[in-house]
This record gives structure tokens, sequence and C-alpha cells, in this order.
């Protein structure tokens, strides 16, 4: 969800929708003072409209006033591409800028945000379940042939210590190798630990917790190969140590679970102070014996069992578990593992035997308990009382808010180039146009929910590519490269010599730092290998596309673990770095930046890949073979001005689209009105001939009137008649007289009122007659226009075929493909793309000597070798300047923390979080405190998250904590909470209950059908589309499975499979159907590397995982192996013990297992079990039905007749 606070600095660039007069400013004079009053600050009332291309016209000179929900921008005019083109650049004025304060850095440039008791309670319950989530000692194993390199035993006092005991390890190829053990003080069962907690809590016997399998330990320490203690490695068990603190002060005390920190570093001390009385006492002993050697002093002995035995002494003491007989035990582990001896010195990173998370999130609750919270954290912490409920558009309900997003009005320019004929779907440009329009000018979390198959990788490239080109245009209004960094130059020594020198880069070209991370090892290394892959992009710039791409490709290899001339790997450009743990950081280092070297003279090897350094030495060097500046920037331009007139033909396309709609719509108001007018005039004419009639007929009658009264007037009684009457023969006559007058007064008056209202009806007439005319006009215009625009939107609806949002775009179609987006635009977009890197490409040329030192020293700290206490700020401005080499890095939540430690709130500018429904909400924790924008990628109904604390445990933590179950993993995870708070969405039933989820991905292009229709039906509602699109008829590929009139390979089916070993869920029987149907399925032509088999039960998933070594490239596990993959053939082997059908019940708990089983499969999905056992289940049950109707089907088809009893056979 958008953030309503202000943006950090380090995104400073301020956007200028159309739609919104927004006051600029000119720069400031030389004294610093505006030359506008502070009238012109910008608001949060900025339209999302065109934020993306229209964002370039203003940078905003930034400092923060400031109020918690406002940010004062002075506004700089950047040049338009047009007048880029013609040097219009050189006149732009861009404001010096002083170092920001390294607070204001780090805090996104807002005030400190305090934490609410409830967020501080809910990191409190989060830290809580990683602090008793300790990691589990290894099981016992033996050396064998097969497995020379570890071995893990019991040791017991008396017994041979291993660096005592095993011969050296055999090499593995040409590297040689040695022993390095860790030992594991007082092992315990995790069960012990979880029914303590059950008692301390709140013991609740009619709740059933399943015992935990495995076990940890309460301490450990590593041993080299000589036998010695490696410096700094002891480790002390937090969750021992606070099942003894919940033992002995119970959670009653507020503080009985703080105080680890001081206990781990009080075992770590009298560890050391033991270790160097031990070294001490044998110096004593040696210089006694041989007071007058003058040898070199030889090493102190190895390590013996009775110092073991007193460390594990310590450990009980520092654990505060004395006393505690189940749990301070005496058990002692020692695992030994060959390494590689260059690697034997270096000291383990991370803690082997606590959680990952641990360190960061007590990190974390420190800063935000002091006001440091952060505003995409907030948002992630957001109580459910504030969720927006009131604020959210279902996008299945209303449709015109995703039309009006996915416009071409806020398309980005960028793109990332896979083929421009194969445009992103609706649902995907949504979330690209939402991601980089209003998104990418707040802070907060943005959910994106992606069913399988949906393209949420594709989408996240198109973000990716979409950030870059936005940081080109930046750099493209720079006069001069150097004039990409401030005054200020980070410096720090290293040794005595050599000083390391960062120089700070301007706030507006930074933000765009990105990093992936997720829970998942493969969902990291997926996006790290598949983005800088030369298959990543189309095929026709495979030859063209080049960004650093020898180290890109040396990289890939490194990572892949194989040599250029065992593969055809390559990759066309260094756009990603695999980091995370230390030695992926110093791997990355050494090849990014010395390149290929060799490892006993440290020279380069001849015709290997150069490093980044040595690459961009050649290129100083030799600088008249590159581009100046302002070409580089004129070529930018160029692309930039093509973008934007097929975005402006798009545009009036649209426009011509809205205006056809808008005419016919008048067509048809004007004909409803001519019709109306015509109906009027009609009655108005009726009236005015029966008016007419009226006026005669009283023209008759006033005339009659008229000449009674004249006939009476010359009736008149003469002079002599009235005299010799008296006057009598005058007074009849007067009477009559007067009723004559009256007669003809009313005829007249009648006469008068009927000639008015002819008169008004004659006027009235020629008015409809009038209206009549002018509608007929307008009408016959209207008519005119809307054949004109009917026939330019005829061309158009052929320019842009079925992204055209016409009268056919409609249902499917309309989800599939996006509108407005052509092959032409799509491939300018991409050539955009090219450009803005070659441009950050240039910019490392052009910035000369000082960007190469600055890389330098950026590249030790992303390598980790940087002193351990230099300053936040140095460390911030050095991955700021490597993230401008670099735009993506990858890393796992358990080694961002370590990665990031010195960075604060707000820090870096994007975060991805891939699989974000397989992730824990606390792993994500520290990742989203340092990023000022969380994209969330996930789909809550594939894996929930793994969750190693009992069920039980945590909810007694969580209601002596307060805590609701919307925190609470497996049920919540990343992806639910940033679900819950994002406004666009829809809702899904989801075992039974109402879920808002964010919007989602729909259209589906992974799966043929049944695998599809299952999916879609049992988990989705159906609201994903199908685009898969099979060319079976191509007759140069032949397609392996299918042919237009059937099938080559059997369709899909539940092949049953009785399971008759009681005790036990692996069944023999089962594990031979898929050996039978990975032989038949190898002579039909399908490599193994496209077939995953994969199983509910660990006992299953271990021996399908021993078919790898007689099936090369086959992936095989538990369904977790298959989270994030996809296969062309998908084996699901049930197994399930006879005896146990609650085993059966678990597995079909949730829709989640048959889900993530189903959509993995492309082309064939075989189910392996016993179908009458296993489809009594819920979603086995739909699973067994669909694949049944499926086989029916297949065996009606007109297809060869492979029997099920061949492909059995």
């Amino acid at each position: 969800m958008p953030s309503t606070h202000p943006r950090s600095p380090l995104s400073q660039l301020a956007v200028t929708p159309r739609s919104q007069r927004i006051e600029t400013r000119e720069p400031s004079d030389k004294s610093g003072n505006s030359s506008m009053s502070q009238s012109g600050a910008l608001t949060h009332s900025i339209a999302s409209s065109e934020i993306r291309r229209n964002s370039s016209r203003f940078v905003a000179n930034a400092t923060f006033s400031l109020s918690e929900h406002d940010v004062d921008f002075h506004l700089y005019r950047l040049p338009t591409s047009e007048e880029r083109c013609r040097g219009a650049e050189s006149s732009l004025r861009m404001p010096k800028r002083t170092r920001p304060d390294v607070n204001n850095v780090q805090n996104g440039g807002m005030r400190s945000r305090r934490a609410t008791d409830e967020q501080l309670r809910i990191l409190k319950f989060w830290w809580l379940l990683e602090l008793f989530s300790p990691q589990k000692v290894p099981a016992a194993k033996s050396l064998t042939l097969d497995s020379p390199h570890e071995q893990v035993v019991s040791w017991r006092p008396g017994n041979d210590l291993p660096w005592n005991s095993l011969q050296p390890p055999p090499k593995f190829g040409s590297t040689k190798m040695v022993w390095a053990h860790t030992v594991y003080l007082g092992v315990y069962s995790l069960a012990d630990i979880y029914e303590s907690l059950h008692k301390v809590f709140h013991d609740d016997a009619d709740v059933y917790d399943e015992r935990q399998p495995g076990k940890s330990a309460c301490a450990g320490l590593l041993i080299d190969d000589r036998g010695q203690l490696i410096n700094e490695s002891q480790i002390l068990s937090s969750a021992l140590w606070a099942t003894g603190r919940a033992t002995n002060r119970g959670p009653s005390d507020p503080n009985w679970a703080e105080g680890f920190d001081t206990a781990r570093t009080s075992f770590a001390k009298t560890v050391e102070n033991r270790e160097e009385q031990r070294i001490e006492e044998f110096t004593r002993t040696l210089d006694h014996h041989h007071p007058t050697a003058e040898n070199e002093t030889p090493p102190p002995p190895p390590i013996g069992g009775d110092f073991i035995q007193e460390l594990l002494k310590v450990a009980h003491r520092c654990s505060g578990i004395n006393g505690l007989n189940d749990l301070a035990t005496d058990e002692i582990v020692i695992e030994s593992r060959a390494v590689s001896a260059k690697r034997a010195e270096e000291t383990a990173e991370t803690d082997f035997l606590n959680s990952f998370f641990l360190e960061d999130l007590s990190r974390v609750r420190k800063q935000t308990a002091q006001g440091e919270l952060g505003a995409a954290l907030n948002s992630y912490l957001t109580q459910d009382e504030a969720l927006p409920l009131s604020h959210r558009i279902d996008v299945r309900d209303s449709p015109s808010t995703v039309d009006a997003a996915a416009s071409v009005r806020h398309l980005p320019k960028g793109r990332w180039p896979s083929d421009p004929s194969h445009h992103l779907a609706l649902s995907q440009q949504f979330a690209v146009n939402q991601a980089l329009g209003s998104f990418s000018t707040t802070q907060g979390i943005m959910g994106v929910n992606g069913p399988p198959g949906t393209g949420k990788t594709t989408m996240l490239r198109d973000v990716l590519a979409g950030n870059i080109v936005e940081r080109a245009r930046r750099l493209a209004a720079l006069p001069k490269a150097a004039d990409a960094f401030t005054d200020t130059v980070h410096t720090w020594n290293v040794g005595e010599k050599y000083e390391s020198k960062v120089p700070q880069l301007r706030p507006e070209l930074t933000g765009f730092e990105m990093i992936v991370a997720s829970a998942n090892n493969s969902a990291v290394e997926n996006i790290s290998f598949e983005v800088p892959a030369t298959e990543a992009i189309a095929k026709q710039w495979h030859d063209t596309a080049d960004y650093f791409s020898d180290i890109a490709t040396f990289l890939l290899q490194r990572d892949s673990k194989k040599k250029a001339s065992e593969t055809e790997t390559s990759a066309w450009g260094t756009i990603a770095a695999r980091l995370g743990n230390k030695s992926n950081r110093k791997g990355f280092r050494s090849d990014f930046w010395f390149g290929e070297r060799d490892p006993k003279t440290w020279k380069l090897v001849e015709g290997g890949c150069l490093g980044l350094d040595e690459t961009l030495r050649q290129r100083h060097e030799d600088r008249t073979q590159w581009p100046s500046w302002a070409d580089a920037k004129n070529s930018f331009f160029q692309a930039e001005r093509r973008v934007d007139d097929l975005i402006a033909q798009a545009e009036a396309a649209q426009e011509r689209l809205e205006a056809l709609e808008s005419t016919h719509f008048n067509v048809q108001r004007l004909e409803q009105r001519l019709e109306h007018n015509q109906v009027q005039l009609d009655q108005v004419q009726q009236s005015l001939s029966q008016s007419l009639r009226s006026e005669r007929e009283a023209a008759g009658r006033r005339d009659h009137a008229f000449s009674g009264y004249s006939q009476h007037i010359e009736a008149k009684p003469g002079v002599f008649e009235i005299i010799f009457s008296w006057g009598r023969a005058l007074r009849p006559w007067r009477e009559t007289l007067d009723e004559f007058s009256r007669t003809l007064l009313a005829a007249e008056e009648q006469l008068s009122e009927i000639s008015r209202q002819r008169e008004q009806l004659q006027i009235t007439f020629h008015d409809k007659a009038e209206n009549l005319t002018r509608t007929e006009s307008e009408l016959n215009r209207a008519r005119a226009e809307c054949q004109r625009l009917t026939a330019h939107c005829g061309d158009d609806e052929a320019s842009y075929g079925n992204s055209y949002p016409g009268d056919g775009w409609t249902g499917e179609t309309r989800e599939l493909q996006a509108p407005w987006l052509n092959e032409k635009l799509d491939e300018a977009r991409s050539e955009l793309f090219f450009e803005a890197l070659k441009l950050h490409e240039n910019f490392m040329v052009s910035a000369g000597k000082k960007l190469r030192n600055g890389l330098r020293a950026a590249v030790s700290v992303v390598g980790a070798e940087h002193p351990a206490k230099l300053e936040p700020e140095k460390i911030l401005a050095a991955w700021q300047l490597f993230f401008l080499a670099v735009p993506l890095v990858s890393t796992t939540f358990a080694s961002a923390g370590r990665m990031f430690d010195a960075l604060g709130k707000d820090s870096l500018g994007w975060l991805f979080i891939d699989e974000a429904g397989q992730a824990a909400p606390q792993y994500a924790v520290g990742t989203v405190w340092r990023a000022q924008r969380v994209v969330a990628v996930g789909d809550p109904l594939q894996l929930q998250p793994v969750v190693t604390i009992p069920n039980k445990v945590q909810g007694d933590i969580a209601t002596t904590l307060g805590v609701s179950d919307s925190w609470r993993p497996p049920a919540a995870s990343v992806q639910t909470l940033a679900d819950r708070i994002s406004i666009h969405g829809t809702t899904l039933v989801q075992e039974g209950e109402d879920v808002w989820v964010s919007a989602p991905l729909r259209a589906h292009r992974r799966c043929d059908d049944p695998m599809f229709s299952i999916s879609n039906q049992i988990a989705y509602e159906e609201i994903m589309v199908n685009g898969v699109h099979r060319n079976i008829n191509d007759p140069e590929e032949l397609d392996l499975f299918d042919r237009p009139d059937g099938y080559r390979i059997y369709p899909s089916f539940w092949a049953h499979e009785a399971a008759p070993v009681s005790g036990n869920h692996l069944q023999p029987n089962q594990v031979d159907r898929l050996r039978n149907a990975l032989d038949h399925l190898q002579k039909m032509g399908v490599d193994c590397s496209e077939v995953i088999a994969i199983s509910p039960f660990r006992a299953v998933a271990d021996k399908l995982s021993t078919l790898k070594y007689h099936y090369p490239g086959l992936t095989a596990g538990t369904i977790h192996t298959a989270q994030g993959r996809e296969a062309s053939v998908v084996f699901f082997v049930l197994g399930g013990d006879p005896s146990k059908p609650g085993a059966r019940s678990w597995a079909a708990k949730s829709v989640n297992l048959v889900n993530v089983a189903v959509s993995r499969a492309q082309r064939r999905l075989y189910v392996i079990g016993d179908e009458a056992a296993w489809a009594k289940n819920n979603y086995f049950k739909q699973l067994s039905h669909s694949l049944g109707q499926h086989k029916d089907h297949a065996r009606k088809s007109s297809a060869a007749q492979i029997t099920e009893r061949t492909e059995r056979r």
C-alpha cells in the first residue's frame, strides 16, 4: 500500500502529471536564498498519472522540513527529450548539494517515528519465536567411500577426538582439503525445551502438540584441522538460555527474556580467556623444558577432552540451566567436514547454532523503540483496526480501475528486452505501472499476488528495467559525468598506506538500489542466474547486448560451478550479483573486480576474463575509443525520443478510441434528439394548424358580430322618432346596441387571443424547425466524425492487434494482453533500456579515476573487506555507488541482516521479496526496515513458511504478549501481511473464509490441462486465464508430448499403486513404478532434467533423492524441493503408511501441498499412490476426479494407442 509519509531524500525526483499544476521555482542564489516563496512546496496530492513518463521534468533540490506528512521540494526543470537532442542540456541549472546529515540519510529524511506499543509487542513476539528456534545438530554420519568428506559422531570422554584420529581428507578435484570440526556441547532434545515452555507459559492438558524431532546444543565452537580453537567461533544457545530464564524467572517478569547478549558475551569471553590460559600454560611448560631454545615456537597441542568438558560446564553455567537435568546434558557431538585449505582459516560468518534472524531482529527492536521505525516497516506492522478496509478496491469488481492504471498514459518508458511480440498481460502491466508510478514516489509496501505460472519474475524484471531507465534519465541531465557527485568524499584507511575513497553520489541518483530477497535459496538463485543470462533476452539482441558481458559470463559460470569449456552458459550483462553470505560476497568481489587470475601468482590468466578494475583502467587509458559523455547522452535522448513518439502515437490512438466511443454516444444522443425534435415539430405543426382553423372561425364570428352591430347602428331611430316618442324609441335600441357591442367585443377578444396563440405557435414552429435543422446538421457532422474515427480506429486496431482495447478486448483476451502494446513500442522501450545501460557504462568511463577508485572501495565493502567499525554513512555511500554499477543484488533473508548490518532504516531504495508466501513474517523485518519501497510477490496458496517452534508454544507466547493470530506463522507470512494492507486486490475463499489478497496476476502461461484447471479450481476460484499456447505442428521442432491428432507420451493420470507396507511411509512398489516411468520417458526422448519427483513425506523424499545418481538431472525430494521450480513432467509419489491414516489427513489439511505439486508440471502430471485411500481426503478427491476425467478423454482420442500397461513397463 502506498505510504502516506513523505519521500526520502534518497529518491528526490519530483513528478509532474499533466493533470496537476505544480509551481516550480528557480534555483537559489549563492547565498542559498530561494527566489520564490515556500508556497512552491510539493504536497502528496500529486496524481499518479504519467508519473514515470513525466517524472524527469523536475529535479528536487531537497532539504526536508519537517513535519510528519509533508516535504518541501524545490523544483528544477529538466529538459524534455526534444530539448536534449537540440543540446539544451547545457543551459540546465542543477543546484549543488551538500552532503545530507547521516541520520537524515538513514531515516529517509523524515522525522523519527516511534513504534506503538502493539508494534513493539509484535516485534518482541517474533524475536521470541527466533530466540526459541535453534538450528539442529546434524544426525550421526560415518565416513564412506560415497561420502568421504563428512562425519558426525557422538563423543564420550576417553574416545579419540576427530582432529587427532582422522586421516587427511581426499582432494576435491584438484583442491586440497582439510578438516574443519564443529563441536556441539550439551546436546539436548528440542522436544524437552518446548515441553518446559508449555509448563512455564500455560500448561493446557487439552492442547496437543506433536513432539518436535531433532536436537540442538547448549553451545558450540569451531576447531581447525590442527585441533586449535578458531577465534571468535564460540556460540551460546539462545533457546536453552531463554528456556532457563523462563523456568527460573517466569514470564511474569517483564525482563525475563532480556539479557542474552550479555550471557553470550560472557560465554565467549570466558572461553577466550580459558584458551589464552591454555596457551600460556603450554608456553610456560615449553620455556621450562627448553629455556634456551632458539627455534620457532611450536604450536600448542591440540585441544583435549578435558578442555572440551570444561567448556561444557562453562556453557551450562552461562546458560543458567544448572539444576535443570533434562536440559543440562553432557552429550557432545562433533561434526567434521572437509573444506578447502584456503578457506580453513576463515572465521564462520554465520551463527551455526542459533536463528539467523535473531541478531537483526534485536537490532530493529532497539531502533524502533528509539523512534527509528521506518515507513515500510510501519506499513508492514499496520494494526488490525487500522487496515484500510473502506478504501479497498476489488480489481475483479472494478475492471475500469485496472484499465485506467494500465493505460498507455502510465506506461513506463523502459522495458525488459524480452521478445517484443510477447507483451505483458494486463495484470502484470497493472502491477508494473503501479510500482513505477505512484508507488515509486512514496515509501511503504506494495503486494502482488502471484499464482503459479503467472509471470512474477517477468513482472519484476520490467520494474528493474524501468528503474534503470529512470536513473539513466537523471544521469543524462548532468552536463558532465563528474557532476554526479557532491563535494563529499568518504575515506578510510586500509592498512598503513592505502586510503579508500568513496565519492558521495547526488541524492537524486540514489534510491534506485534494488535487492531481491527470499527465504528460499533456489528462488534467489533463479533470479540471479536468469537475469544476466543471454537466454533471458530476446534472440534479436543476443549479438548486440553487452553490459560488461565478459564479466557477467565469467560470474555466471563461476556461480554455476562450471568452466567455460564445459558449458555454453553465457551472459549478456552484469545486471545482478548473487551475494548474501560472506563466501558469496568474497567470491563475487574477487571475480567481479579482479577477474580471472592465477591463484598462486595473482596474475591475470592469459585469455581469461578481465575484472571491472582492469576493464575500466584500459578504457580510461584509451578514452578516445569511447563516445564522449555528450554523444552518449544524445544516443540515449534519441532512443528516448523514439519511445516518446511511439507513446504519443499510442496516446493519440487511445484518444481516438475514446473520441470514437464519445462520438458513438453523441450520434445516439443526436439521433434521439432529432427524433424528439421531429415529434415536437409535428406536434407544434398540428397545434398551429388547429390554431389557424380556430382563428378563421373566430374571425368569422367576429365579422358576424360586427355585421350585426353595424346593421343595428344603421337601424338607430331617427331624431323625430326619438322626439315624438319622448325618447322611448331610443331606449330599447340602446339596450340591443349594448348586447351587440358585448358580442362584438367578446368575438374580438377571442380572435385576439387565438391570434396571439397562433403567432406564438408560429414562433415555436420556427424554433423547432431551426432546432431540427441544427440537430440534423450536428448529427451529420457527428456521423461523419464517427465514420472518420472508425476508419482511423480500424487502422489502429490493425496496428495494435490483440492489445487494442476495442469491442473484442474482453474476457480472456483482455486478461492476456495489456492495452496499447505493439511490437514497435516494446522494441523501442527495450532499446531504451539498453541505451540506459550504455549510458551507465559510459558514465563509469567518463567519471574517470574518481569513480574507479570509488568502486574499488565500494566493492571492498560489498565483499566484507572493510574495517569492522566503519561509519554507517561511509558504508551506505559505498553501497549506493556499487548499485550504480550493478543495479540488482540477491540475498536470502538469513544473510541480508549481516550484509547490510550497518545500514539504518529507509536507507535502500527497493526491496523485491520473491516467494513472499513462503517466508515467515519475522524473516523480512530487518530488510523491510532498511528499504524505502517493498514489493512483496508471492502466493499464500503455495507452500507456507516452515516453522520449527510448535504451534502451542507460539500460542502461549502470543497470548502472554497479547498478540493476535494475524502475526503468527505459518498462517501469517510476508505475503499475507503485504496483502492485508493493499488497496487493490480481491477476495478469495481460503479454508472456508474470505481472505483479501493483493491484486493478483491472472494470465497463466505454464501448465497444460488438466494441471491448469485443477489448480485454478481448487485454489483460485478460477480467476486465472490460460495463456498456454503450444506449437505442436512445427515440423522442424518435434513436440515430445503431443501431436495434432493426439499424444506421443501418455497424458496425465493417477497411477494406482497400493500401499502394502505398514509402519513406514515409504512404499517400495511405488518407487519401482517411478523407475519404470523414468526409463520409459528417457526412451521417448525426455531428459531427466525435465522431470521433478516429489513426495509429501520425508522418508519417501529421501528415497527419491537417491534416484538422482541413476537418473542425472532429476530433481527429487519433498514438496519444498519443487517450490519455485517447474518441469515438463512431475511425479507426485504419495507413499503413506496404511496404518496411519492421519498422515494423509495432514497432507490434505490445506490446498497448498496439492496446489504446489500440480502447478509445477508443464506438460504431464503423474500421481503414484493408493488412489482409493488418498481420494477419501479433501483436494486429493478433486485431484483424482480431474485426472480420471482427463484419462477417459485421452482414451477416447484418436491418438497412438500407448496403453497404461505399456507405460508401466
